[in-house]
Order: structure tokens, then C-alpha cells, then sequence
């Protein structure tokens, strides 16, 4: 069944109603019809299974037949501070850190990013976009809530107001492994893990040292060296695998 999330008041105990995008999306672009099933969600972590008893383009209603806890959800919050990345790789990240459970997005100006900090018309830009990715993905993927978008920060900012236990995985780092610190924290049954991932060109020296002054710990992911992109969905992969959010 198709999933769509939606607002508190569209739903009424036992009765929905959807109007706007929603509406046309069911009745023009999936063509659901008086009869089907859809699944609604309040963003809350909860799901109802309605049975569409009136469709047009402007206006959907139906009826509540199960209303149950969304099982799309992890039992950790991951909170992802990624770089903004050029070109289409920040959506990437967005879209599939969706899918795979992160909580958070805080999108971060690092030294080497590109753009840079000042290019906050570049950010604004993007940032209903980036909004949209993130809600037709938690659909998609049968969340049970819309990850949140945080509006973008500098990297330092990020360092000195994070709290609980945050990792930067960094490709210099030899000596503490990405595994063992979640193994640490896994034992400690933390509820909610940071992760903190550069820009196209990584971290500087002098980043480092903020994060680690700051109580964030280097780690690394292994012997090869990932892009951007591909670093971030490593890390929320290792950190659900340990957390064993995959059920194998």
C-alpha cells in the first residue's frame, strides 16, 4: 500500500481527510480509486490503514480500519552532520540517510566546503527541496516519522553544541576504529549517536582538534578511503548493523 505522511488535524479518530498535493497525487498521479487502501502517517510515529471512500483531485476522505506503532522506525536516533556537498550529492545523502533511519539531518560549512558559508542563497535555494527528498523517501521507505532538517551551521558551531556521543570518522585517524567505539557505546545502550561527515576535500588538521577539544571522537572507517557521500551511509549502515536495526 502507498504511504503518506500528513497532518495532525487531517485526521479525526476514525476519519481522514486529504486535500492539496496529497489529494492529487492519490487521485491523479497514482490513480487510487473508491475501494483501495492507503496507508496515512501523523509523523508521530504512528500509521493508519484507511479505506478511501471519496476521491478527486482537490479532496480524498476515507475511513480508519487498523491503526498501529510504525514499524519503519530504529530504536537509536541518528543524528547525521554532513558537509554540504556540491552538486547533486548532498540530496544523495539526504534521500538515502532517509531510507537506511537517520533522525537528523544538520546540514554543515566545513573549511573546504563548496560553497562556501557565505553562499547562503545557495542554501536557501535548496532548502525546500531538500525538505521534499526527505518526506518522499520517509514514504517511500515506510518510516514511521519525517527525519528532521536542521537549517545549515559552521563546523565549529557544530563541535561546541553537540552532546552524547558524537564520532568523525577521518581518514587519518589509525589508532580508534569505528567498530570498537560502537561496541563501547552498544554496551552502554546509548540511545542516540552523532556522526559527523566532511566535504568533498575532509577535514582540516585544525577541525580536528576543535572536534576533539570539543569531546567528539576521530575514528576511522578502515583501510580504503570513501567519498563524501558514500562515507556517510557507511557509517549509518555500520552504526544500524551493530544496533542490529537489520534484522540479520
Amino acid at each position: 500500500m502507498h504511504h503518506f505522511f500528513v497532518t495532525a488535524n487531517s485526521i479525526d479518530q476514525d476519519w481522514v481527510t486529504l486535500s492539496g498535493d496529497v489529494a492529487r497525487q492519490i487521485c491523479v498521479v497514482l490513480k487510487i480509486s473508491v475501494g483501495n487502501s492507503i496507508i496515512v502517517l501523523d509523523g508521530l510515529g504512528w500509521e493508519y490503514t484507511v479505506l478511501v471512500e471519496s476521491v478527486s483531485a482537490s479532496y480524498v476522505s476515507g475511513r480508519v480500519t487498523n491503526k498501529r506503532l510504525s514499524i519503519g522506525e530504529p530504536n537509536i536516533d541518528i543524528t547525521l552532520y554532513q558537509a554540504v556537498l556540491k552538486g547533486d550529492k548532498f540530496e544523495y545523502v539526504l534521500q538515502k540517510g532517509t531510507e537506511l533511519g537517520v533522525s537528523e539531518f544538520v546540514p554543515v560549512f566545513c573549511t573546504r566546503s563548496v560553497p562556501k558559508s557565505s553562499g547562503k542563497d545557495w542554501v536557501t535555494r535548496r532548502f525546500k527541496r531538500w525538505q521534499k527528498i526527505i518526506l518522499e523517501a520517509a514514504e517511500q521507505s515506510h518510516r514511521g516519522k519525517v527525519p528532521v532538517l536542521r537549517t545549515p551551521i559552521d563546523f565549529e558551531h557544530v563541535c561546541k553544541n553537540v552532546d552524547g556521543l558524537v564520532l568523525i570518522p577521518w581518514e587519518e585517524e589509525k589508532g580508534t576504529g569505528f567498530k570498537e567505539t560502537l561496541l563501547v557505546s552498544k554496551n552502554g545502550s546509548m540511545p542516540k549517536i552523532g556522526v559527523i561527515i566532511g566535504p568533498e576535500g575532509g577535514f582540516t588538521s585544525d577541525e580536528i582538534q576543535i572536534a576533539v577539544s570539543n569531546g567528539i571522537i576521530p575514528v576511522s572507517l578502515g583501510k580504503r578511503i570513501f567519498r563524501a557521500d558514500t562515507a556517510a551511509m557507511v557509517a549509518i549502515s555500520a552504526i544500524l548493523y551493530e544496533f542490529e536495526e537489520f534484522g540479520i
